[in-house]
């Protein structure tokens, strides 16, 4: 059970049955947050692409997640409509966040799901993507969606070349399978710096992938009833089990969930050595 002496920057009552799995039943939670200065970067994965006004980024720049995965006005939907985009990128990194600019790998040049023109998937559409996200918009690095869990020679060919011209801009890249079980070539020869597996997380036990890379992986769940208790307790349960980061919502990623203070208070006061890696 998670005690209340671990909380450093909250003042905090908690009734919670709380199992060994860290699934809870019931919960009353009474919190009394310090000033926002107090709270430092958390190691989560936020990812936000709606739209952005000022009370939106002021949220995020305050509950300080170690990444935030977002579309830019020189990414996919930034060239696509221009909507949604976050363009004050600068005072995102001023407070210690990083930025993760969104593509698609459209499986590797072949399909989306995102409902887009195939031009906007092929391979040269995505070297000038990546290229114009480091040089105009400046983000630290790259969100590689759609890529398969298991690529054919040829597939990763295409992944590598993107990778490989990521890294030489000095970005970082972060590809997503959306799936518990998928290729260690990814880490092993693919250049890919992070992976994004699950994308319905709930503390399930992990693949073998999951459990060799662990720290080098991603995981998000969302469910329209989630609590910020029950999004707190999935994500100290990746951090258990060696994932790297996890980000858990009610809403998907068009919207932040109304609770999302008090979810990162709670991450940001678990454990004494909780730090960004």
């Amino acid at each position: 059970m998670v005690g209340a002496n671990c909380f450093k920057f909250l003042s905090i009552v908690l009734s919670c049955i709380i199992f060994s799995s860290l699934s809870l039943t019931s919960c009353r939670v009474t919190v009394t947050s310090t000033a926002d200065s107090a709270i430092g970067v958390i190691p989560l994965n936020l990812f936000y692409y709606g739209v952005h006004t000022q009370a939106i980024d002021s949220l995020i720049i305050n509950v300080r997640p170690q990444y935030v995965i977002e579309n830019t006005p020189q990414g996919l939907w930034g060239q696509i409509n221009g909507d949604n985009v976050l363009q004050d990128i600068a005072s995102y990194q001023a407070a210690g966040i990083k930025v993760i600019g969104y593509i698609t790998a459209g499986y590797e040049g072949t399909q989306s799901n995102g409902n887009i023109a195939p031009q906007w998937y092929s391979l040269a559409t995505n070297e000038k993507l990546i290229k114009n996200m480091a040089e105009l918009d400046g983000v630290n690095g790259v969100f590689i969606d759609e890529c398969s869990a298991f690529p054919s020679p040829g597939d990763k060919k295409y992944l590598t070349t993107l990778t490989n011209l990521a890294h030489g801009l000095g970005l970082l890249t972060w590809g997503n399978v959306g799936e518990a079980d998928f290729d260690s070539w990814y880490f092993t020869a693919g250049g890919f710096d992070l992976m994004q597996s699950n994308e319905d997380w709930s503390g399930q036990n992990l693949t073998q992938v999951q459990k060799d890379w662990g720290s080098r992986i991603s995981v998000t769940g969302s469910a329209p009833q989630e609590t910020a208790i029950e999004a707190f307790g999935q994500t100290v349960a990746a951090w258990k089990k060696g994932l790297a980061y996890c980000y858990v919502s009610d809403t998907g990623y068009d919207s932040l969930p109304a609770w999302l203070k008090l979810y990162t208070e709670l991450l940001q006061g678990w454990g004494p050595n909780l730090k960004p890696k």
